[in-house]
């Protein structure tokens, strides 16, 4: 289950998903700078996302984006 840093990165990549399509990509560097944690914080999170499927990241790790499980996870919990 995502904690609350992890929650809020699924609910920005959710709402990138709503505004400009599937599937919510965004580079790293944005989300650290909009989430409100320290960055080494915020990338654990992503990290942890990552293994469990939520969100998938490109080879260089320099962009992530919601899968559709994760799109799920956050829909279903009302966090956009």
């Amino acid at each position: 289950m995502p904690d609350a840093a992890s929650e809020k990165i699924l609910s920005l990549l959710a709402r990138e998903w709503d505004l400009n399509g599937p599937p919510g990509i965004m580079d790293i560097g944005d989300i650290v700078s909009i989430i409100p944690l320290a960055p080494s914080d915020t990338m654990a999170a992503i990290r942890e996302l990552f293994s469990s499927g939520l969100v998938d990241m490109n080879t260089l790790k320099t962009s992530a984006w919601l899968t559709p499980e994760g799109y799920d996870h956050i829909s279903s919990r009302g966090g956009q």
